[in-house]
């Protein structure tokens, strides 16, 4: 007991202590653009902020962040940017978008030195090589698959359901090591699931081509989805784009295997647009040459999958309430990652296991939802879920009207899993396990690139 006392109290010295140590440190150095906030920058900015992506200006030279510079250090100053929303003393996961305190003070030390730019003999044009254009992934795509023609979405207000077939052909099959949906006007996708399929039972893979929306279209146009939907033909692999989301990635000799031939059928929900706006989306494929030796499997808890939502997901206005859903394993399984899900009004969302032997398994906690900013979230090593553990899936939701993301004032009763298409405006509880059979070792199974 004393000793961890002791532990406590050093704890909590060095939490006090550390930042003002750092800022001492710093104080001493000339702090300039090029090399040292230039580095920072490169690393945990410009992967979005630049030509191409999302975000809304770049930040790539030293003119770009000195224009912005007092803006910058407002919002990492608040842990707004960059968006980062799991709790890092909960779980730890790959690629965490997190800057330290020490780069936050010498960001801070920068400024007030008048923000000196230093030397730099490279051009912007050069800062941009360690980036792929159109692609968050480390290298070009292999394989593009596009819509063959721009989706008008109306300007009318109205989201839309819609089903495009993307047909392939290749002259063998590929191992898969990653997979990237990428599209211009994100902001108006809701989200997007892709389901791939083989043909190999003389399906013709051209049938149709054309865009279906539901409510809209007559049933003729769905039947080029027949074959593969109402089929035969076993899935290969279910994934999906959600705002924030990067790309699916496959550790060694994980992943699933492209067929020679076969289809894409993407399932677009569209956002309400004030504009008609037309949406391109494409698949990018990253091949490996290693075989695949265990695939990827995936399984959703919540809406739309297994187990029930206690109680009901009926969000009353005016309260702030919670909600859970279980599921089993049935058998022993080894956890890649994690891709949780709520709407507008989710408040904050918590995951974990519980095994048979009462341990506890920490999976994910959000303590501040954002819905724009969701993600597949990857574990920094395997997880291993013995048979019969129970997975816990908890969410709060906030229907007053304090909350600024509240689509109705006054607020209203929202309903969830009312039905297979829901609205932005209806709500989720969803947990999906990105999985593969587990392996002796699997625990100490690096899954970080």
């Amino acid at each position: 007991m004393l000793y961890q006392r002791f532990l406590s109290m050093i704890k909590n010295f060095l939490l006090l202590t550390l930042p003002n140590i750092i800022f001492l440190n710093l104080k001493a150095q000339q702090i300039t653009f090029y090399p040292r906030v230039a580095k920072i920058i490169h690393e945990h900015c410009t992967t979005c902020h630049r030509p191409g992506e999302s975000a809304p200006f770049n930040l790539i030279s030293y003119q770009d962040v000195a224009k912005r510079a007092h803006f910058i250090l407002q919002v990492i100053s608040t842990g707004y940017m960059p968006p980062w929303k799991p709790d890092t003393t909960y779980t730890r996961f790959c690629g965490e978008r997190t800057l330290s305190t020490f780069e936050i003070q010498l960001i801070k030390k920068w400024i007030s030195d008048g923000m000196p730019e230093g030397n730099s003999h490279l051009q912007e044009d050069t800062m941009l090589d360690r980036f792929i254009p159109n692609t968050l992934y480390n290298r070009k795509p292999d394989l593009i698959l596009s819509m063959k023609k721009p989706y008008l979405i109306r300007g009318d207000n109205t989201e839309r359901f819609v089903f495009i077939k993307l047909p392939f052909e290749l002259d063998t099959p590929e191992n898969v090591e990653a997979v990237e949906f990428v599209a211009n006007h994100l902001r108006y996708i809701h989200h997007v699931n892709y389901a791939i399929y083989p043909a190999t039972h003389g399906e013709d893979i051209y049938q149709g081509g054309q865009s279906a929306t539901l409510g809209e279209d007559s049933s003729l146009a769905f039947q080029q989805f027949d074959p593969f939907v109402k089929g035969n033909e076993p899935m290969i692999h279910y994934g999906g784009w959600i705002p924030g989301t990067s790309y699916e990635y496959f550790p060694e000799n994980i992943g699933f295997v492209l067929p020679k031939k076969g289809v894409v059928i993407l399932s677009f929900h569209f956002a309400p647009s004030p504009i008609d706006t037309p949406v391109i989306g494409s698949l990018h494929f990253f091949f490996k040459k290693s075989p695949i030796q265990r695939e990827i499997q995936t399984i959703s808890i919540g809406s739309g999958g297994i187990g029930n939502i206690m109680p009901p997901l009926v969000i009353l206005p005016n309260q702030i309430d919670s909600f859970e859903v279980t599921a089993q394993t049935t058998e022993n399984i080894s956890l890649l990652a994690v891709w949780p899900h709520m709407h507008l009004l989710g408040k904050s969302f918590l995951a974990y296991a519980i095994t048979p032997l009462q341990d506890t398994i920490p999976l994910i906690k959000i303590p501040h939802w954002d819905f724009n900013w969701q993600d597949i979230y990857r574990f920094r090593k395997m997880i291993h879920l013995p048979a019969g553990s129970i997975v816990y899936v908890k969410g709060v939701y906030d229907n007053t009207s304090d909350n600024p993301r509240n689509p109705f004032q006054p607020p209203r009763i929202i309903f969830g899993d009312n039905n297979e298409l829901m609205k932005t405006t209806d709500e989720m509880l969803t947990l999906i396990l990105l999985y593969v059979k587990y392996k002796s070792g699997d625990e100490n199974h690096v899954v970080c690139k």
